[in-house]
């Protein structure tokens, strides 16, 4: 785990300041991110999701699955300070190794195990060609892909892609992942026109998964440490990761239901972190320590004395450097987990 952790102490004595050393590793005291509730894969079921309207599932046997989103974050950080900023650590990270085409690639494949797993609750699962004829179908607005974004008020970019043959879609629902805003219904609209005109189900899952694990003490006034964080793994991400299905007997109008991740899964590994740069001042203040422990100060008046320094900093980044095969193994491991707990609410909210 890398991690960087500072602590400086302010002791008054003649007007001297006395400034902690740097400290790195372990994991932060205080995570910033604690509302995140860790889970393993092996772990997860149905209590950690947030589930809505699920009684939509049981309108009708067909389902038709327009699109599929699949994300990684591709960048994460976290920042802390204490001491009204006279500490500060930021934490930079990012993933290296993965393109557009290997996104694509994992998008099919998490696509191609949602639809097997349909097909065997016994539904009929809507084939392309049906789809794609449908009126519904041709008044989607599809979203560039790959799209990348970075939520408002969040140090992560994500890229969102879904497998090459099929759209990119992006309604209300998708928000904070979404190009559009919360007001714009033509792809609500469309998927309602859909649903309406094949008599269908219509679902888009979305999974999103994380290559970081941060944690930090955050920004305080009147503490004096300030720590920061990274586990590496795969994570798959509360909020992001969700599972929608919309069903409506008119174009105007339809229902709608979700199932929402609420905690952070631990996935596995799928590669290795390693730290590229570390920029921090802690050999000025370890001087500046020794010099004030040694009572140089006071026995020694005409002694020249170091530069105190008033700002204690440390700033990392790392990569988390992807072996391919690794990640496959644990986004299919993710996609599984998921797409059982999925199939489990739609075979309990059969059509009567």
């Amino acid at each position: 785990m890398g991690g960087s952790d500072w602590d400086r102490r302010s002791v008054l004595h003649g007007g001297m300041g006395v400034m902690g050393a740097l400290a790195t590793g372990g994991f932060a005291a205080s995570p910033a991110q604690a509302a995140d509730r860790m889970v393993p894969l092996a772990g997860m079921s149905a209590k950690n999701y947030f589930q809505t309207m699920a009684k939509v599932l049981a309108r009708t046997d067909r389902i038709a699955v327009p699109s599929y989103r699949f994300g990684l974050v591709m960048r994460n950080g976290m920042g802390a300070s204490g001491g009204s900023g006279t500490t500060k650590v930021d934490l930079t990270a990012d993933l290296v190794g993965v393109d557009p085409a290997m996104m694509r690639q994992l998008a099919h494949l998490v696509f191609s195990d949602f639809i097997e797993r349909l097909r065997a609750t016994g539904r009929t699962v809507l084939g392309w060609n049906e789809i794609s004829a449908s009126e519904g179908f041709r008044k989607l607005e599809p979203t560039p892909a790959p799209f990348l974004k970075k939520p408002f008020a969040d140090s992560r970019t994500v890229a969102v892609v879904s497998p090459e043959y099929l759209p990119l879609l992006t309604i209300g629902p998708e928000a904070p992942l979404s190009d559009r805003s919360p007001f714009n219904l033509k792809n609500a609209r469309a998927i309602n026109a859909m649903s309406a005109e094949l008599k269908c189900l219509v679902m888009t899952p979305s999974l999103v998964l994380d290559f970081a694990a941060l944690s930090g003490s955050g920004h305080s006034v009147y503490g004096d440490g300030a720590n920061v964080d990274i586990k590496p793994g795969l994570f798959l991400v509360p909020l992001f990761t969700h599972f929608n299905f919309y069903h409506a007997k008119i174009a105007l109008a339809g229902e709608g239901g979700r199932l929402i991740l609420e905690d952070r899964v631990a996935v596995g590994q799928a590669g290795q972190l390693v730290q590229t740069s570390n920029f921090n001042n802690n050999a000025e203040i370890e001087e500046w320590n020794a010099y004030v422990r040694s009572n140089a100060w006071w026995t020694e008046p005409n002694m020249a004395a170091p530069s105190r320094p008033t700002l204690g900093y440390n700033y990392s980044t790392y990569q988390y450097r992807v072996d391919p095969p690794l990640l496959q193994a644990a986004v299919m491991d993710a996609a599984r987990a998921t797409h059982g707990l999925y199939m489990g609410v739609i075979n309990a909210n059969r059509p009567a």
